[in-house]
């Protein structure tokens, strides 16, 4: 393959653009990504950014969902605590404190997730 600018042997393909490149047209950029510009280092600077602010939002996510499946096994303990206690049904007080076991499981798997994803 040769060069995309001179006639010489490419050695690189730019990460960006694809282009091939030659050892006096190949630079790596911040990222120690063979790049062709600065324009092309710039756009790679750019998507890298872009991921890590999806990368945070989705570890923020995970997070907010594990609050709320304890918030929903609290709720479910205090229903079959309120069925024990009105009711007296053991179908609806277990099913309660099934439910409750599982939101609460949920919940831990789910900020168990969230904090290994920040290492």
């Amino acid at each position: 393959m040769k060069c995309a600018a001179h006639n010489a042997e490419a050695v690189a393909v730019c990460t960006w653009c694809g282009k091939a490149l030659c050892p006096d047209c190949a630079k790596p950029s911040a990222s120690k990504r063979m790049v062709c510009s600065d324009d092309c280092a710039a756009a790679l600077a750019r998507e890298a950014r872009a991921l890590d602010l999806v990368l945070q939002k989705s570890r923020q996510n995970t997070q907010a969902n594990a609050y709320y499946y304890y918030l929903c096994g609290a709720l479910c303990a205090g229903g079959a605590i309120g069925a024990s206690s009105y009711m007296n049904v053991p179908f609806l007080i277990w099913f309660c404190v099934g439910c409750a076991v599982l939101f609460t499981a949920s919940g831990t798997w789910y900020l168990w997730i969230a904090r290994k994803s920040r290492e």
